[in-house]
């Protein structure tokens, strides 16, 4: 894998590499002049979307090269102080390092734009879900409702919610679709820290993994204890894209590390 990633840099991954890194410091010189009234999530989105289209075209390489320079450039010319790459907060630090971290999902793609149409479009759907949770937990929005409608639209799911712990035992705060009250969360597989799918529940189903039938939870965990669940019920045996199930992955992680506005108003 190795070699092959150093092989990208040659030839057509290092031109794309490089157009991903002036496009990146371009749309900066072009934004900054509205930074106050643009809306700093609207910039990250075109970020991304740089990034994307550099992995589709030149490769994982050119990708990775592009969300390193999108992060870079997002913090010189959107995070104070202006014009340096010193940042004096930690909600900026955050966002930046979640840019580069959404944009390296989007550089794992590669040369999607020359696959299946639908495959492109699952791919920049969990990098837009996967931007718009990290950005609503660092603003200290509502992440937990903002996951369960991404991946319910994402994954066409019968039902998606988050579940966390408290005093009283575990409660659902924020649900979509229509959860089976019945369900025995506790017997559920959980998908891995990196969205694998436990051995013995594994079903490749068109020549991609599916998520297990009875439904699937991946664990909140906060500083070495669980905190809650992100639990999906899915409607059909949907293949799903290692990205995809990378990008549900990183969702529980956001949600674990993001304070419940629950708790907040509490």
């Amino acid at each position: 894998m190795a070699r092959r990633f150093s092989s990208e840099i040659d030839g057509e991954g290092a031109v794309w590499g490089a157009a991903g890194f002036a496009g990146s410091v371009l749309l900066g010189i072009g934004l900054s002049p509205y930074r106050g009234s643009i809306g700093l999530e609207n910039v990250v989105i075109l970020y991304l979307v740089v990034v994307a289209a550099t992995a589709a075209i030149g490769g994982r390489a050119a990708g990775f090269i592009a969300a390193l320079s999108a992060a870079l450039a997002y913090n010189f010319y959107f995070t104070t102080p202006y014009n340096t790459l010193r940042i004096d907060s930690a909600e900026q630090i955050l966002t930046v390092v979640l840019l580069f971290v959404a944009g390296f999902l989007a550089s794992l793609g590669g040369r999607s734009g020359r696959r299946a149409g639908a495959v492109a479009r699952e791919e920049a759907d969990a990098i837009r879900m996967l931007a718009a949770v990290n950005l609503a937990a660092a603003r200290r929005g509502d992440a937990d409702e903002v996951a369960v409608e991404y991946l319910g639209d994402l994954l066409q799911a019968r039902a998606v919610r988050v579940v966390r712990s408290g005093p009283g035992g575990d409660r659902a705060v924020a649900a979509s679709g229509e959860p089976d009250d019945q369900l025995d969360l506790a017997s559920l597989p959980l998908l891995d820290e990196e969205g694998r799918i436990p051995s013995g529940h594994r079903r490749s189903v068109g020549g991609g993994f599916v998520l297990p039938a009875e439904g699937v939870a991946v664990d909140l965990v906060r500083r070495g204890r669980r905190t809650g669940s992100l639990v999906i019920e899915p409607e059909v045996d949907r293949p799903l894209l290692r990205t995809t199930r990378t990008a549900i992955a990183a969702v529980a992680h956001a949600l674990a590390a993001a304070e419940p506005l629950q708790q907040r108003a509490g």
